[in-house]
């Protein structure tokens, strides 16, 4: 071999291995549809820093449009989602999904006054027009399939949705009670919130990319259970809010 091919071999090297260390030390961006000032995002941030710090991985999330956060892990510019249901795998087989889910979210519905609602059946025996935020599959499923009963109608956040009830615009707005920001926490004083209509356990997803971690991220995932972390968490974003 000789001197200028040895050189650019050892340039080549030095440039593979300079990309694969920028690479190495580059945060893995998670999106969410939570609102920044939610309990469920700042659950969220706090455990996905503690699982990959757990798995030598720098993480970070961003609060997103839950349309646009889709789009973005398809498209490769996110590393994964916090947040969807188990049920999310069937719209994307190509995805990994951990092992186990990282929060419970409770779905109750917000009206102005009391109604003797405890299920999605009953919702529709109590209210006509129901609003919820934009990008919640489930929700929008669940509210479809009781048409004509309800007319069912997106909005472009919780407080949105807790607004429109306000407004008198809507009988009901479906939401998370661990998405409410700190913002609009003071509307559901305004109105009547039900108990639980459907307790949802929330998962991370990572892309086809991204899903050689899923092991590693699983396994750490049970050593945080294991010490106690997710309770830990819950009491400070969500017991103490």
């Amino acid at each position: 071999m000789s001197r200028r091919q040895l050189n650019i071999l050892i340039a080549a090297t030095l440039a593979v291995a300079g990309c694969a260390h920028a690479q190495a030390g580059k945060d893995l961006v998670f999106g969410t549809s939570h609102d920044e000032n939610s309990p469920h995002f700042l659950y969220a941030s706090a455990y996905l820093e503690q699982l990959c710090a757990e798995s030598g991985q720098r993480c970070t999330l961003r609060s997103l449009p839950g349309l646009r956060a889709e789009a973005m892990l398809a498209s490769g510019a996110l590393a994964g989602e916090m947040g969807r249901i188990k049920g999310y795998i069937l719209r994307h087989p190509d995805y990994v999904r951990l092992d186990d889910p990282f929060v419970v979210s409770h779905t109750r519905i917000f009206t102005l006054a009391s109604k003797d609602i405890t299920s999605w059946e009953s919702l529709a025996k109590n209210v006509k027009t129901v609003s919820y935020k934009r990008g919640i599959f489930l929700y929008q499923q669940r509210l479809e399939a009781l048409r004509p009963a309800i007319l069912p109608h997106e909005v472009q956040s919780e407080a949105a949705c807790l607004q429109m009830v306000l407004a008198g615009r809507d009988d009901a707005c479906v939401f998370d009670d661990g998405g409410i920001s700190a913002d609009a926490r003071s509307m559901l004083a305004q109105g009547h919130s039900s108990v639980s209509v459907e307790d949802l356990p929330l998962y991370i997803y990572l892309g086809k990319s991204q899903a050689a971690l899923a092991p590693s991220l699983s396994d750490a995932a049970r050593r945080l259970a294991a010490r106690g972390l997710p309770a830990q968490l819950h009491r400070k974003f969500y017991e103490a809010k």
